[in-house]
C-alpha cells in the first residue's frame, strides 16, 4: 500500500510540474522501463482530464443559471436594462 502511495506521489509529481528537472528526466526513463507505469501515468492524465471537464461543465452550468436568472426574470428587470445601456453606447 505505501509503495503504490508513493508511486502517486512521484506520478502527480510528474504531472503537475511544469519544470523539466533531472526528477523529471529519470521518471521519464522508469517510464521507458516500467511499461506498466506508463501505463499508470496515462490513467491518472485521463483523470485529471476527466475532472477538468467536469469542473468546467459545472462552471458553464452555474454561469447559465446566473444569466437566466439576472436576464430573464422579472425581479432582475432594472438590472438587465442597466447593463444593456452600457452596451448600447
Amino acid at each position: 500500500m505505501k509503495t503504490l502511495l508513493n508511486e502517486l506521489r512521484l506520478i502527480e509529481h510528474y504531472l503537475l510540474s511544469d519544470a523539466q528537472d533531472g526528477e523529471s528526466f529519470l521518471f521519464e526513463a522508469k517510464m521507458i522501463l516500467q511499461p506498466e507505469l506508463k501505463e499508470q501515468v496515462y490513467w491518472q492524465q485521463k483523470t485529471y482530464q476527466a475532472v477538468r471537464d467536469y469542473g468546467r461543465k459545472q462552471l458553464k452550468n452555474e454561469i447559465d443559471n446566473i444569466h437566466e436568472t439576472l436576464f430573464n426574470t422579472e425581479a432582475h428587470q432594472s438590472f438587465r436594462q442597466k447593463v444593456m445601456r452600457l452596451f448600447r453606447k
